[in-house]
């Protein structure tokens, strides 16, 4: 079971997010580790695990308006993120930021990022609901190694982005829209989960 959420752990932190595939486009954009925006983006992860937890024996997960609800909000934070990519507006380019303007911007973007995937709470709850049935493993580890196994992997994909950064920044925008357009497939995914 431990191996398993090791597993998962590892293979979500290929499974790009806007948040973060904003630090994926900070790290290449400004040549430098966006830690601000890494912080945020691991303070809205490790809010919904906490939360996915809480709930994980409350009758509230199992509510269908709620489920419903929160996908609702998680599709449209989706839609409206791909259109901010696919559609960028002329005010974003020209406006100036200073430096510790950018790194609150980052962390607070990061963290609405994350927090605006609503349906985090649903997926974190359904791993770990196997986990806290088992006598044979406590939860705290199996959600220590899911986490463990994430922050490593997810810590070595930016490390190897940014070996490649001077041949990924030609492509970023291509590799925007693609996102993109992977944001809004899922979003229909899961407005027909929904239905």
């Amino acid at each position: 079971m431990i191996l398993w959420l090791m597993l998962v752990g590892f293979l979500s932190a290929f499974a790009l997010g806007p948040a973060s595939f904003n630090i994926i486009r900070s790290l290449i954009n400004k040549r430098t580790w966006p830690w601000d925006s890494i912080a945020g983006f691991l303070l809205g992860d490790i809010f919904y695990i906490t939360l996915a937890l809480l709930l994980l024996q409350s009758p509230l997960l199992q509510l269908t308006w709620l489920k419903t609800l929160l996908t609702g909000l998680t599709v449209a934070s989706l839609v409206l993120y791909s259109g901010k990519i696919l559609f960028p507006s002329l005010k974003d380019k020209d406006q100036e930021v200073k430096p510790s303007q950018q790194q609150q911007q980052g962390f607070k973007s990061s963290l609405l990022l994350t927090l605006s995937n609503f349906h985090l709470v649903f997926i974190y709850a359904g791993l770990f609901v196997n986990i806290s049935h088992s006598r044979h493993f406590s939860l705290f580890a199996g959600v220590m190694a899911y986490f463990m196994a994430f922050l490593v992997t997810f810590f070595a994909l930016l490390w190897a982005l940014r070996s490649l950064q001077s041949s990924l920044k030609n492509v970023l925008r291509r590799i925007e829209m693609v996102a993109a357009f992977g944001f809004l497939t899922f979003s229909v995914y899961l407005s027909l989960e929904i239905l």
